[in-house]
């Protein structure tokens, strides 16, 4: 297939709804390709310039998709993974502290009650801090070293898409309306 030159389309992303239009996940246009041509979701919405060319057919690359039979979870999701990357994604990759975005290379996880008095390793006691910040901090409470957090850290909600949270500056304005707080 031949390509329209207005989108690099390694970049070109499809939201994936169940059957009962709530946001499962994003996959590749390619992927959600295939399940159209095996019909096993429908077009709600395209992306509106990109579209993909074959010797006789054109066709507009999706941007939203809807399985056409509901698909129960596997398993009833009770909590999200614990991570250091699922707090940086929580955070936005930027230091609660400073309010920079610094590089991946120099963030790091700070214990708002620090460990060595006991704070535990949870995601309310877990920030992204940039190195400076968690070096100043130290071992002193944000009040201690005269540090504000810019928000308070907070248990991340059920429906919590690590994938959405990624593309944050570059969801569709389409999507929106599926994700609601998610790209808030």
């Amino acid at each position: 297939m031949a390509t329209s030159h207005l989108c690099p389309l390694a970049r070109v992303r499809v939201l994936v709804l169940n059957a009962s239009y709530e946001p499962i996940k994003i996959i590749s246009w390619q992927r959600a390709m295939l399940l159209w041509l095996a019909e096993k979701v429908d077009v709600i919405e395209e992306h509106p310039d990109v579209a993909v060319h074959s010797v006789s057919s054109s066709f507009t690359l999706p941007s939203i998709v809807r399985i056409r039979q509901y698909v129960r979870p596997r398993r009833i999701r009770t909590k999200v993974a614990f991570s250091r990357n699922h707090i940086f994604l929580r955070d936005n990759h930027q230091c609660q502290y400073c309010r920079k975005s610094p590089p991946l290379k120099d963030l790091t996880l700070d214990h708002v009650v620090p460990a060595t008095r006991g704070g535990p390793r949870t995601w309310d006691n877990l920030v992204t801090a940039c190195r400076d910040c968690n070096q100043k901090k130290g071992s002193r409470t944000p009040e201690e070293s005269g540090m504000s957090l810019l928000s308070a850290p907070r248990r991340v909600p059920l429906n919590f898409l690590p994938d959405i949270l990624l593309l944050r500056k570059q969801i569709p304005e389409t999507w929106k309306i599926y994700l609601g707080e998610l790209c808030a």
